[in-house]
């Protein structure tokens, strides 16, 4: 088990972890084969121990610190639920280093806390499947699938997307915009009616 609840209980070694993290993030090439699988069993596992440790402190974190970390706990957990064989590990592991990063950042930098509130609200937030092509939440009985996200700085970002409401969203822009791109229609005529009104 892979999950942060399995892992709550071993102590957070942020040196390791942010060792591992620069060792993805400012290579200069990955590793390939077993030793791949090897740094993103590593890296998942270091972001299944910050999740419980961050998620504790948002819920005293001020304002935009608050939001911040909910954002990245939302981004880390869905990473977690992301089968790294599904789809491409260099842009997987390239993911988790992210995500193991900012979570390292946020919990040694909180900023100003002050007494929990709002803990409920914060768990079903990070709980809660995100659509990263219209950004809305993807509700319970809704369409969606595991997609990786074209990314410059990375070989992409593993998410989730709608198949179905963003797909007619999708439709109905690219149908405005066509009608929008069409060019005006010139009453018949009009071009040499004012050609000859220029040589009068």
């Amino acid at each position: 088990m892979r999950g942060s609840e399995a892992l709550a209980a071993v102590p957070v070694d942020e040196h390791s972890i942010r060792e591992a993290c620069n060792d993805v993030l400012w290579a200069k090439s990955l590793p390939t084969g077993r030793q791949l699988d090897a740094t993103c069993e590593q890296l998942a596992g270091h972001v299944g121990l910050l999740i419980p440790e961050v998620m504790g402190l948002a819920a005293r974190m001020r304002t935009s610190m608050r939001l911040m970390a909910v954002h990245c706990l939302v981004r880390a957990h869905q990473a977690l639920a992301v089968d790294p064989g599904a789809g491409r590990r260099e842009a997987y592991v390239y993911d988790v280093a992210t995500c193991a990063r900012a979570l390292l950042t946020l919990l040694e930098r909180p900023g100003p806390l002050g007494e929990p509130v709002g803990e409920d609200e914060i768990e079903a937030a990070v709980r809660r499947r995100i659509c990263g092509g219209c950004c809305g939440p993807i509700e319970p009985g809704e369409g969606f699938e595991e997609v990786v996200f074209a990314s410059e700085a990375s070989g992409g970002l593993h998410g989730y997307r709608h198949t179905d409401s963003c797909t007619v969203v999708a439709a109905e822009r690219r149908a405005l915009l066509a009608v929008a791109e069409e060019p005006p229609e010139h009453p018949s005529g009009g071009a040499s009616d004012d050609a000859a009104v220029g040589h009068r």
